[in-house]
């Protein structure tokens, strides 16, 4: 990948709860805290990948019985 990609694989918190609709940040701590949602830390900073954040929302639609 060279310096003009923008294909963005990991989100900070801030990032992914508006990449996954705009939820707060302790609906975010909730869906990790129930294992819903996995993240991983770099020092003390919290990012998401982007299947992860993906597989999250597929998920909540095939609970829904909807489709985007």
């Amino acid at each position: 990948m060279g310096t003009g990609d923008t294909f963005k694989r990991g989100f900070n918190m801030a990032e992914a709860c508006a990449y996954i609709g705009g939820i707060s940040r302790p609906q975010m701590y909730r869906l990790m805290g129930s294992e819903e949602l996995r993240s991983y830390l770099i020092g003390n900073r919290r990012y998401f990948l982007r299947e992860e954040l993906d597989a999250f929302l597929e998920r909540q639609v095939q609970r829904d019985g909807s489709s985007i």
